[in-house]
């Protein structure tokens, strides 16, 4: 691979396990951009697979990075004398689970039936989300660990599956719809949810690579010549280790910062993070229906 391809994953690979920890989120708009980016320009992937490929590398690389964060929160937490949720984690991670390999049965079938249109459906869909996201982290009122209240089971368990379903239907970590789940419909205070986010995105992520991986792979034996070297199915090698190695080092730095910022300004710079998101990914969508050259970074 090209050394500039190279170089950029790596450079991906340290914001994204910065940014992951820090916010709970796998990072995707940092590192699905890039690899999408290195595999159309250096090994000539079709425009409408790469996206596919990247979003399966995507979640293979959020598993190690968030058990890195996971680690360092949980740490964080103990200092401060601090639980973390495990009844409201299993509740909500293990129906996750089961989402997981739905929304990514959805994907498959909606490639096959379309394979050009289907990348540009999922970033759109994703883009929206971001933007309800944004909105329920502007307007929702900062809760205090004090007030969390005990999981409802049946109610964690609905919101699980649904989250699973959305985020590997759209091929992500889950990370970006998890927290506002866990924040603003399941009442989980916004530096408990981070950590709560970050050990689901480990189970959901972990069934999504490889069902991304296993369901890619019927598609790349019928169109071997469109796939990048070292792939297999929608998971590249080189890209998930330029990434996911610096990935994992950082992440232990984020839960650091995170547990010296106040509930209100964390959800504001989340808030900034999927409004940034969620226009970029919508405008990107339009941009390539118009084959016009992308008006945003």
């Amino acid at each position: 691979m090209d050394p500039l391809a190279i170089f950029l994953m790596l450079v991906a690979g340290s914001l994204v396990g910065l940014v992951s920890s820090f916010f709970g989120v796998g990072a995707c708009f940092i590192m699905v951009p890039v690899m999408i980016y290195c595999f159309e320009r250096f090994l000539n992937t079709p425009s409408y697979l790469a996206p596919l490929i990247a979003f399966g590398t995507n979640m293979a690389i959020v598993v190690p990075t968030a058990v890195s964060g996971v680690l360092r929160h949980k740490k964080e937490l103990k200092a401060r004398r601090i639980s973390f949720p495990m009844k409201h984690y299993l509740s909500f991670a293990v129906p996750v689970g089961f989402g997981s390999f739905t929304g990514s049965l959805f994907a498959f079938l909606l490639f096959s039936s379309f394979r050009k249109e289907a990348g540009i459906l999922l970033k759109t869909i994703f883009g929206l989300f971001c933007l309800f996201g944004a909105y329920r982290f502007m307007k929702a009122k900062p809760l205090k660990i004090s007030e969390l209240k005990p999981p409802s089971l049946i109610k964690h368990s609905l919101f699980g599956f649904a989250s699973g379903i959305l985020a590997h239907f759209i091929g992500i970590g889950g990370g970006i719809i998890y927290m506002p789940v866990l924040n603003t419909f399941l009442r989980i205070p916004v530096h408990l949810a981070v950590p709560v986010s970050l050990a689901t995105m480990i189970i959901g992520s972990s069934i999504g690579a490889a069902s991304f991986g296993f369901l890619g792979r019927l598609d790349q034996v019928l169109h071997p010549s469109d796939y990048p070297p070292l792939s297999w199915g929608w998971l590249n090698l080189v890209a998930f280790v330029c990434i996911g190695i610096p990935s994992v080092l950082m992440a232990q730095i984020g839960p650091k910062l995170a547990h010296k910022v106040s509930p209100k300004r964390f959800k504001i710079l989340l808030a900034v993070v999927y409004i940034y998101i969620g226009f970029r990914l919508i405008i990107r969508g339009i941009c390539q229906i118009q084959g016009i050259p992308p008006l945003i970074p």
